[in-house]
């Protein structure tokens, strides 16, 4: 691999680390490496506080892009549904039948009163308004006073709910609002092949919230395209999170960002044995109150700590994971799906997140997150977490679920408001944005451009 930056010959590749573990085989897809460059030129910073950019967005990419709208476990049951917004879009999804989840523009094709205002069990939909009342499959099923109706009379399938194109993958459900728009897959990439490896049907969500951010959609979601702002937010994990060391790679609408665990950071000045990286690291992962075994004579933090985490969560979720490498159980290999989707591969970070607008204002998003863990696929499948939203001003600690996780997603948004009240004092045009670490952002503006036809 060429490094776009020469700087970046003094830090240890990621290649390098995974070569010197040892233990079970790494899947392929984990070796791969796409490093791209889309240059250096600034950002023109209107894109996250007008908006006018922001209706353009719902107009050209919201209306036309396939979108995470729930998972299966959502809804597992015959009757369950949900919904999901953008902008000004309401869609109801709903498990119609055991295998069969439809997506219907949540709306009375009577007055347009909304049918539901969040997720519930029906054996119908009944609006609220005047009784009108659908079947679990959007057929028209009664209404009152339907002699005053003949039009309804005439052509009664012209009155069911209108559906919204809907596929799966992986136990998430996708909607699209475009009839004309390819298939899910063209926009998966290489998700497929490399996900074949963590088959996200066989995890569970032990953690499910939701909430808004004061900041705009894409200037929340790049804290997590790059991993340059540890040094600064996350100073807690520099002693075993090779930041700086972190890989990013970029298919054609999917990128990868890999960084590896139990490796220093750059950044730092002095040198760590191996027993100062095991001992901050697995102070950070154990349990409160966990007593922290010395390092074993001649063994690597990594594979310790990669010992360590499947001990924890292999009899937690009823799985041997002995085959499973150093990598998927311990690091962070966050992939991006354009235009919002982050699926995690590996064993113990299966986090699951994405960020869409708040209605019409520029200053604000919705955040979600789930924390998925695999479960034996041929026992019963666990119950997955219900969702809990949170205030803005409540810490995501206060979901004990999330575990490191909440202490680490409160460090990242206590930048958002500042982030979003400086840009507009930025005093240039322009926001910067680093060659390398920072590419899979540009990457993502790229391809934002395309959409916007700009």
């Amino acid at each position: 691999m060429t490094l776009p930056s020469s700087a970046r010959s003094t830090m240890t590749p990621v290649s390098e680390v995974l070569d010197a573990d040892g233990g079970p085989a790494i899947p392929p897809v984990l070796r791969e490496e796409s490093p791209r460059s889309f240059g250096t030129d600034d950002l023109n910073v209107d894109r996250y506080l007008s908006r006018e950019f922001l209706e353009l967005e719902y107009n050209k990419l919201w209306s036309r892009v396939w979108q995470w709208a729930c998972t299966e476990d959502d809804i597992p049951n015959v009757g369950d549904h949900t919904v999901y917004e953008i902008g000004d879009r309401s869609v109801l999804l709903v498990r119609s039948e055991p295998d069969r989840i439809q997506a219907f523009y949540n709306s009375c094709q009577h007055r347009g009163r909304l049918l539901a205002e969040g997720p519930g069990q029906a054996a119908s939909f009944v609006c609220q308004f005047h009784a009108w009342t659908y079947n679990l499959d959007g057929s028209l099923k009664s209404l009152p006073c339907e002699w005053d109706f003949p039009q309804v009379e005439a052509d009664r399938a012209r009155f069911g709910l209108r559906q919204v194109r809907a596929e799966r993958y992986g136990g998430f459900v996708f909607i699209n609002f475009d009839d004309r728009a390819a298939p899910l897959a063209d926009s998966l990439d290489v998700i497929p092949e490399h996900f074949k490896h963590f088959p996200l049907e066989h995890r569970f969500a032990v953690a499910n919230v939701s909430k808004i951010l004061p900041i705009n959609w894409k200037a929340g979601m790049e804290a997590f395209l790059e991993s340059y702002h540890v040094v600064a937010t996350h100073m807690q994990a520099l002693e075993f999170t090779g930041d700086a060391n972190t890989q990013y790679d970029i298919w054609d609408t999917v990128s990868r960002l890999y960084t590896v665990t139990g490796v220093p950071s750059p950044h730092l000045s002095q040198d760590y044995t191996e027993a100062d990286i095991f001992e901050v690291a697995a102070a950070a992962f154990a349990p409160p109150g966990a007593e922290i075994p010395p390092l074993p004579e001649g063994a690597t933090a990594r594979g310790v700590l990669a010992a360590m985490t499947r001990q924890m969560i292999g009899p937690m979720v009823g799985l041997d994971l002995g085959g499973r490498s150093d990598t998927e159980v311990l690091d962070s290999i966050e992939y991006f799906v354009f235009p919002n989707w982050f699926p995690w591969a590996g064993i113990a970070q299966g986090l699951q997140y994405r960020f869409r607008p708040n209605g019409m204002d520029p200053d604000s998003c919705i955040f979600d997150v789930k924390l998925l863990l695999p479960f034996n696929p041929d026992g019963p499948r666990p119950p997955s977490a219900p969702l809990r939203t949170l205030a803005t001003e409540e810490s995501f600690t206060l979901v004990p679920e999330l575990g490191l996780f909440g202490q680490i997603f409160d460090q990242d948004f206590s930048n958002m408001a500042a982030i979003q009240k400086g840009m507009k004092t930025h005093g240039k045009p322009g926001i910067t944005f680093s060659d390398y670490q920072e590419a899979r952002i540009r990457h993502f503006h790229q391809l934002l451009d395309k959409w916007l036809e700009l």
